[in-house]
């Protein structure tokens, strides 16, 4: 009986101690068995490899949704012509990107027919104004000199009040001068409206004109069209900024930190780009219809890639830290769905290393295991490794 009892204790032992070796001893056997790679130090250039040490932090956790481009409300441009007249042509159509200064639409503008006149009977009035200025400075100028001989003093008293009389009268008519000019240059000729293209001084061609680059949302006259001041003509949209919209649930809005860094995935046959905005506004309230909380961003758009109506992947900031090993994305590669980085194993050689990604946000990743802070590894370039790798293994199959 005892013996068995000391058999049992004996074999126990040997089967913590083999939990022990399987435990300890396997993981530095799988180090040592992982496949070295080999690269050069041109080929290590050419790929642009670059090792760098690796530090403990926290990165916020992301919340994953969907984003929806939208024109910012602020930045919606509703155009109307200065004059009225009617629709002679129009240049651009719904969806279209715009220049700064391209035309939109051209109407006959016969407003401007009549500011013209206006300015003719204007300038006129004003060349008399200073003829009778300049009759009643001489004579008044004359009334002073003989004033007393030939000329009562009473008469230069009146000739100095038609004197001023008449310089009033310039100023007045100077004035109507100045406004029309003042509308046909301001006016007719304004951010969104020129008369420069008129080919003659009777031409009454206004261009309803673009006053910021941006995209053609409607346009709301035709051809013949008749046009007043009232009249909105053309909507357009200045697109060098937009609002990324996401709809979550209202309890992952509640973890959704407003003026954290948005990340969203712009996709085009160049590859994946990653732009990031800031959080400008968490709704308070969902939308009754879809049950869902808005989170709003404000995207940089200059060279008018982003669309209203767009969806494209977004990655939201939570207030949830998760702790671990911050690397860039470019540290962490895929090898046969395993999350791998690549470390120095001597001059010119490295190892893969198999890693569990907790978290990532703005271009980088938090590593929970795989790594220790001060530890050495490829940051940039593991793509270049990972092909040398499977191009070996390929080889050792063959």
């Amino acid at each position: 009986m005892n013996f068995r009892i000391a058999a049992a204790g004996h074999r126990r032992w040997i089967l913590a101690l083999f939990w022990l070796l399987v435990v300890f001893i396997r993981p530095s056997l799988a180090a040592e068995d992982a496949p070295v790679i080999t690269m050069g130090a041109a080929a290590q250039a050419n790929a642009g490899l670059v090792v760098s040490v690796v530090h403990q932090g926290a990165l916020g956790k992301n919340l994953d949704a969907m984003g929806t481009v939208t024109a910012e409300a602020s930045r919606v441009v509703r155009i109307h012509p200065a004059g009225s007249g009617k629709v002679l042509s129009i240049a651009v159509v719904p969806g279209q990107h715009v220049r700064k200064g391209e035309v939109l639409l051209t109407y006959q503008d016969h407003s401007l027919h009549l500011v013209r006149l206006e300015m003719v009977k204007a300038q006129s009035a004003l060349s008399t104004a200073q003829a009778a200025y300049q009759n009643a400075a001489a004579a008044y100028s004359r009334g002073r000199a003989l004033e007393g001989a030939t000329v009562a003093a009473g008469e230069t008293k009146r000739r100095l009040a038609a004197f001023n009389a008449a310089k009033d009268e310039i100023a007045a008519r100077q004035a109507d001068v100045d406004t029309l000019r003042h509308q046909l240059e301001e006016e007719y000729n304004s951010v969104t409206e020129s008369d420069k293209n008129q080919t003659s001084p009777t031409d009454e061609t206004s261009a309803i004109i673009s006053p910021t680059a941006g995209e053609v949302q409607s346009v709301l006259v035709g051809i013949a069209d008749d046009l007043s001041p009232a009249i909105e003509v053309v909507t357009l949209t200045d697109m060098s900024s937009v609002w990324i919209v996401s709809d979550i649930l209202p309890q992952d809005a509640a973890q959704v930190a407003e003026g954290g860094e948005q990340s969203t995935e712009l996709v085009s046959a160049s590859g994946k780009t990653l732009l990031t905005s800031k959080i400008t506004s968490v709704g308070d309230m969902a939308d009754p219809a879809t049950g869902l909380v808005h989170v709003i961003s404000t995207v940089p758009n200059p060279e008018g890639r982003l669309h209203p109506g767009m969806f494209l992947n977004t990655h939201l900031p939570t207030r949830e830290k998760t702790e671990g090993i911050i690397v860039p994305d470019s540290a962490v590669t895929e090898i046969d769905g395993v999350s791998t980085v690549f470390l120095p194993a001597g001059p010119n050689r490295f190892r893969p290393q198999e890693v569990r990604v907790g978290a990532e946000s703005a271009g980088q990743k938090v590593i929970v295991s795989g790594l220790s802070a001060g530890d050495s590894i490829v940051t940039h370039g593991a793509f270049a490794l990972k092909a040398i790798m499977q191009i070996s293994d390929l080889s050792d199959g063959d």
